[in-house]
Formats: C-alpha cells, sequence, structure tokens
C-alpha cells in the first residue's frame, strides 16, 4: 500500500521526532499512524478511490488529506536542519562545549519544540494548498525574437498549462480560468500539455467550460504525460469537440492579420506528443514528422512541448523560434525544485535561451492533485507578447 519514499519518509519522521520524546506508548504509536496515512496519502488514495494518486477522489477529502500531506512534507523538510544541529551538538560536546550542547538536545527534543515544528508545518502545508487551488492571475511576458516578421510583431498569446482539470481543478474552477483568458482578448490560445486527470466519461463536466474558450485564431495544445495516463485516444476526440486544436505530431499555418487592413504573416504552430507514449505503443515526440513540409526558411515555427528538457534536441533543426513547455509546475516548493529542474535537463520555470530558440517554461495554471503545493512559485496564467528584436540604439 506504501512506496518505498512513503515509508522512508514516516520512518525519518517517527526516529526525529516522536521516539526521542518522553511519552507514553500509545501516544508515539498513534503519532506513528497518523505520520504514515499523512506520507503514504497517493497510495491510500489510488487504492480506495482509484485514478493517479486517487484524482477521483472526493474534493473534501482531496483537501484534508492534502494539509496532512503537505505537512509531512514541509516537517520532513524541517527535520533535515534540526538534525543536522542535533550532530553538530554532538561535536560540540566533544570541544569541551558539553553544557550549551547538552541544552541544545534537550530543546531540539522537547514537546514544545516538536509541537512548534508541526504547527509551523501545518501552517505551510495549508498556505502551500491556497496557492496551489486557487485561480492563478495574469502574468505579462514580453519576448523579442530576431528576424520576427513585421506582420507577427505584437502577437498577444495566452497561455495556460498543467491545468490537470479533475476533481480537485473542477468545472468552477475551469470556468474562473477560462473566463481570465477570454478577458485578456489574445490572439491565440496555447496550452503545452498535461490538461486533464481522469477518463473523458468521468471528466465531461468539468472540461465542458474549455469550449468556451475564445481568441482571434483558436486554442492549440499538445499531450502531455496525463493525457496518456488518462487513455488519450479517447481525449483527442473530446479536445476537438471542445474546439481545442491538439498538435499529435503534427503543424497547422495560420495567416495572421493583427491589424485592420495589413498584409498580415503565416505562422506556423507545431506540438509533439510525450515520451509517455513508449508504454501504450503510440507514437512518441517527432518533430521532424511535425514540421514535415514546412521550409527551412519561411514562417516561423511555434513549438508546443510539454516536456522542456526536449529544447535543447528540438533547437538542432532550426526552425522552431519559440517553444512552449510545462511539465515541472515550477518546481512546486524550495528543495523539491532543485530535484525536479536536475530531472528535467536543468529547466524549471521562465525564460531560456537554447540555440537558435526561446523557451517559455510555464510555471503551471494547475498542478497534479496528488501533490498539491505551491510555495514561493504562483501558478499563473500567461499573456505573451511577441515583438521583433530591434537593433541597439
Amino acid at each position: 500500500m506504501f512506496g518505498n519514499l512513503a515509508l522512508a519518509i514516516a520512518a525519518y519522521l517517527y526516529l526525529s521526532l516522536v521516539h526521542p520524546l518522553r511519552a507514553r506508548l500509545g501516544w508515539k504509536l498513534a503519532a506513528l499512524a497518523l505520520i504514515l496515512l499523512s506520507a503514504g496519502r497517493l497510495a491510500i488514495l489510488r487504492r480506495f478511490f482509484g485514478g493517479l494518486g486517487g484524482v477521483e477522489t472526493a474534493w473534501s477529502v482531496l483537501v484534508v488529506t492534502s494539509l496532512f500531506q503537505g505537512a509531512a512534507v514541509f516537517l520532513f523538510l524541517l527535520c533535515i536542519p534540526k538534525d543536522l544541529l542535533r550532530v553538530l551538538s554532538l561535536a560540540a560536546r566533544f570541544a569541551g562545549r558539553g553544557e550549551g550542547a547538552r541544552r541544545l538536545r534537550i530543546l531540539l527534543t522537547s514537546r514544545a519544540f516538536v509541537l512548534a515544528l508541526a504547527g509551523l508545518s501545518s501552517a505551510l502545508s495549508g498556505y502551500s494548498l491556497w496557492q496551489a487551488a486557487r485561480i492563478p492571475d495574469v502574468r505579462q511576458q514580453t519576448v523579442y525574437l530576431n528576424d520576427w516578421p513585421a506582420g507577427l510583431d505584437g502577437l498577444r498569446i495566452a497561455v495556460i498549462s498543467d491545468l490537470h482539470i479533475s476533481r480537485f481543478f473542477d468545472g468552477e474552477w475551469t470556468a474562473g480560468v477560462v473566463g481570465r483568458v477570454n478577458a485578456l482578448g489574445p490572439d491565440l490560445i496555447l496550452i503545452p500539455g498535461d490538461l486533464v486527470d481522469g477518463e473523458v466519461g468521468i471528466r465531461r463536466p468539468e472540461t465542458r467550460p474549455l469550449a468556451a474558450l475564445a481568441s482571434r485564431y483558436g486554442t492549440f495544445m499538445c499531450v502531455g504525460n496525463h493525457e496518456y495516463i488518462s487513455i488519450v485516444w479517447d481525449w483527442l476526440p473530446a479536445f476537438r469537440s471542445l474546439g481545442i486544436r491538439n498538435l499529435y505530431n503534427q503543424h497547422e499555418t495560420i495567416r495572421v492579420r493583427l491589424a485592420e487592413g495589413a498584409e498580415g504573416a503565416d505562422l506556423v504552430l507545431a506540438g509533439v506528443t510525450d515520451p509517455s507514449a513508449d508504454r501504450w505503443n503510440l507514437p512518441g515526440p517527432d518533430l521532424q514528422r511535425a514540421l514535415r513540409g514546412v521550409p527551412r526558411t519561411g514562417a516561423p515555427v511555434i513549438l508546443l512541448d510539454h516536456r522542456p528538457g526536449h529544447a535543447p534536441r528540438n533547437a538542432r533543426d532550426g526552425r522552431v523560434r519559440l517553444q512552449l513547455s510545462g511539465h515541472t509546475h515550477g518546481g512546486l516548493i524550495p528543495v523539491l525544485a532543485g530535484f525536479i529542474g536536475r530531472a528535467n535537463g536543468g529547466f524549471l520555470k521562465g525564460w531560456y535561451e537554447v540555440g537558435s530558440l526561446m523557451m517559455y517554461v510555464h510555471p503551471g495554471t494547475g498542478l497534479w492533485s496528488g501533490l498539491p503545493m505551491r510555495l514561493f512559485n504562483p501558478s499563473e496564467i500567461t499573456l505573451l507578447t511577441v515583438r521583433a528584436s530591434r537593433p541597439a540604439g
């Protein structure tokens, strides 16, 4: 029922916090049970409610269990410096500072200190859950690209990524996101993957508000790894029925006219699939196939690729000017962000220049309800304005 990581975290918390306390065995066992339930939330919800990480769990249960899970994660992170201090206190004892070291160890293992750590962890969990669950604010970004056509100067793109529409990010939340996107009046709406969590027959009510997304030239997306988990071959026609064009190792060329009477310019929108397709014997990401027929010189290419780690490979093609990615959720919280960045080629969130292309790694509009935490890493709806670079001065 419990994953190895959850068991390791639970064991560490028990040995670090509970075992040193002067308390009855019954209280210690109760604390251990609470730690196991909190650290093992994902496995427990999946076992009893189904879906990856229990995405079909009732909203109220998701929220309550997320608070306990988050508290366990923050408690684990706070215990690391605490135990380093304990180690230093042992070293200080051998360095002739035994009384001060003894007092420090007594403080670090006292009931009051443990309760203070638990209270701080719970507060951080509540705040990070609120940050994760709220409807994001709009963040405006401008990127300047060399040799960008004058007819596309000022192109306004609304980018929403990693919505993970589910029981946690439900229809009301989705409608709120759609309302904020439409209020921007964008030329394009682009979604670099992980739009849904759950099967079509279950998620239809929560995704229905997406049909109201409105822009001058339409809504385009690429699939992420969670589309495959959610049975991607069922979702492809469902996305079309919602007015979302899925670029499945494909491209579309659109004629953009930003001003009335302007000549306009062509723009190529391309998208690739996700490497998780291999598990289902489906086509993996294939940029050459997606850009088949696109000339080496001509209309600029904007690429949707869920995984930012593919940017160096995509840059070698030479035709992609701008890549939009997601997947990382901005790293979720400090400490975890470092591991998530390394797992994605060093790309975490924000702007990166990779060879001949610029890439924006979106921090996510929603996130996976299996670990709904955000600290110093707000979700966002991005309004991206693309402009032609101008000579210095």
